[in-house]
């Protein structure tokens, strides 16, 4: 009986070729994401602040980009954290989870942890602030201040929404439980804020009429 016919070079090449476009899975394009990574990495939050997470894909071509806003976010226990849309992660209670971003069957996790940590200082912006009591169309003006907390870990926590906010002379100024300050009369107030008995530097506001 004759042997068959060796597969030559070219051919066996040409086969490859075939099987890996068939599978469609060996040479991914640029525009196909094959991974996803997440930052922050095992990040610990304490109840009720909010942390960033980011969404970095590799395509196929070994490029990068931000995802950030065009995976899907979800976390795998929503009792201990929510994540939004936009990847702003919230804690609810103490607890670990995991944080997921997903474009496709492509995945990318890491993993949180929901615990009380010591805030040792607090800081809020704006510092110095202009309001009018009229404003332009006759109704006063207002300000959102922000408040980020520094803990003993040294990492930061947005705490705008779980600070007691404070506004001096209320006469002049009053502000919100969430941060929002709105001119009342012509004159000078401080606003400050206060979290786990710790108060940030106070900012200034003038208000004219």
């Amino acid at each position: 009986m004759r042997n068959p016919r060796p597969i030559t070079r070219i051919s066996f090449v040409l086969a490859l070729l075939a099987t890996a476009v068939g599978c469609g899975q060996f040479f991914p394009s640029s525009t196909t994401i094959t991974a996803i990574q997440v930052l922050p990495s095992n990040a610990t939050v304490a109840p009720g602040v909010t942390q960033q997470y980011t969404a970095t894909a590799t395509y196929g071509n070994n490029s990068t980009a931000d995802v950030t806003s065009n995976v899907t976010w979800s976390t795998y226990a929503t009792s201990v954290a929510t994540i939004s849309s936009g990847g702003l992660l919230t804690g609810v209670a103490l607890g670990t989870t995991t944080v997921k971003a997903q474009s496709g069957s492509v995945v990318g996790t890491t993993g949180v942890t929901i615990q009380n940590k010591v805030i040792i200082s607090v800081a809020i912006q704006p510092l110095t602030q202009g309001l009018s009591v009229s404003g332009n169309n006759g109704t006063p003006t207002t300000v959102q201040y922000t408040a980020t907390a520094t803990y003993k870990d040294q990492t930061t926590g947005d705490v705008t929404s779980n600070c007691t906010w404070n506004a001096l002379p209320s006469s002049v100024v009053s502000i919100s439980s969430t941060g929002l300050a709105t001119a009342v009369a012509v004159g000078t107030a401080t606003v400050s804020a206060t979290a786990q008995g710790v108060t940030s530097p106070s900012a200034t506001v003038t208000v004219v009429q």
